[in-house]
């Protein structure tokens, strides 16, 4: 059984995979007399390299009352974005930071994206309630090839 054969298919090249096996303890099955069951499992390895990207979003002119407005939407519609990996990072730009209990003033956002390559980052971006809206100024938008060095939770 080991070492274990490397796969024979015309449409599996080897190089495809990060490891050919990989052994794990599952739990034993009703009719077995072992104490464990030894299974090998087989683990693909993408070819795509994700990439991150800074994304810096300026809002148009006068665009803080409709940003108020939809802001409930875009947050929903970022949900899934950030559940599968491809929004990492976000937040408001603001003017300065507001006192305690006043409205803050509105610059633009600011998202990390992780993706393909920037097309895919603009698609993602087109897609949203505040470009659709006319909240973000996409004319001015910058979209940063980033490498993140340090990241951590607040």
């Amino acid at each position: 059984m080991f070492p274990p054969r490397l796969p024979t298919s015309p449409h599996v090249r080897p190089s495809q995979f990060l490891r050919f096996t990989r052994p794990s303890i599952s739990s034993p099955p009703s009719n077995s007399r072992f104490a464990f069951n030894l299974r090998l499992q087989s683990r693909t390895m993408s070819s795509v390299t994700k990439k991150e990207f800074l994304c810096i979003l300026p809002d148009k002119p006068g665009a803080q009352a409709k940003r108020l407005e939809v802001r409930p939407s875009h947050l929903e519609g970022v949900k899934p974005l950030v559940a599968s990996g491809s929004i990492v990072a976000g937040g408001a730009m603001l003017d300065a930071h507001p006192a305690e209990g006043e409205t803050p003033s509105f610059k633009g956002s600011m998202m990390m994206a992780v993706a393909e390559n920037e097309e895919e980052v603009r698609k993602i971006l087109e897609n949203d309630i505040y470009v659709k809206s006319g909240v973000w100024d996409m004319e001015k938008a910058q979209i940063i090839a980033f490498k993140s060095a340090v990241r951590e939770q607040l």
